[in-house]
């Protein structure tokens, strides 16, 4: 095999690997988030992921390099270099897939709540939509020297409360992630104008109400002036 055919049996293998990683991942996260939602007892209407190639997340560095290793090893089992590297590649990508799923990072939001977890065993943080004052869609800044400024961006939620701001878990701005986040951060605002208008509402009606108990009660209606229906005539 020449250097070339190696190569590309390589990179074949490689996103071969990755390709089934992301795969197997989304079906898992999405049979893990049906039983058992983010936002507690609501259901998640909009949610975003972190996705492998986030950058700025060293956490993720074990998954891809298992990832390489893995279509490495596949294909040069099958281009016949060696017979034994298939179970090393299935175990490498196994690993990646573990590894990937435990520092999984995840945003949902439902009609009541704003959750994010980092990680698979920490506990999640929760935001109430009535706390919310702004939200807004923010990319990481790019370096601006060097090689690292060639990286892709990535995108991630800020909420701003009344007593600070949190910054939301990230994920890659690329392939649709930045749109995704845009419908996690539209899904919300619509919530929030939901509150807003019920406020409105009960202050109007707390309003009308503090009117009417301003107002003096009509005057009494003197006997003589009420009309007895049996005292009228009949017709005909």
């Amino acid at each position: 095999m020449n250097v070339l055919a190696a190569v590309a049996w390589g990179g074949a293998g490689i996103a071969t690997a990755v390709g089934m990683e992301l795969g197997a991942a989304r079906l898992l996260r999405a049979v893990l988030l049906a039983r058992e939602p983010l936002s507690g007892e609501h259901i998640d209407s909009a949610v975003y992921h972190r996705s492998l190639w986030t950058p700025g997340q060293p956490e993720l560095w074990p998954a891809r390099v298992a990832l390489g290793a893995s279509g490495l090893f596949a294909a040069a089992d099958l281009g016949g270099l060696a017979g034994w590297l298939m179970e090393p590649a299935l175990l490498a990508w196994c690993a990646a897939l573990a590894w990937d799923l435990w520092t999984w990072e995840r945003v949902a939001a439902s009609v009541k709540f704003v959750t994010w977890r980092r990680g698979w065993q920490r506990s999640a943080r929760r935001v109430a939509v009535s706390e919310l004052r702004e939200v807004a869609v923010s990319r990481c800044p790019r370096p601006r020297a060097g090689l690292r400024r060639l990286r892709p961006d990535a995108a991630h939620l800020v909420l701003r409360l009344a007593d600070g701001s949190a910054r939301l878990p990230a994920t890659l701005a690329w392939l649709g992630g930045e749109a995704r986040v845009e419908e996690v951060a539209n899904f919300v605002r619509m919530q929030m104008d939901l509150v807003a208008d019920n406020r409105r509402r009960a202050a109007a009606d707390k309003r009308a109400a503090a009117r009417r108990a301003r107002q003096p009660p009509p005057p009494p209606v003197h006997p003589a002036a009420k009309i007895d229906p049996m005292a009228l005539p009949r017709a005909g």
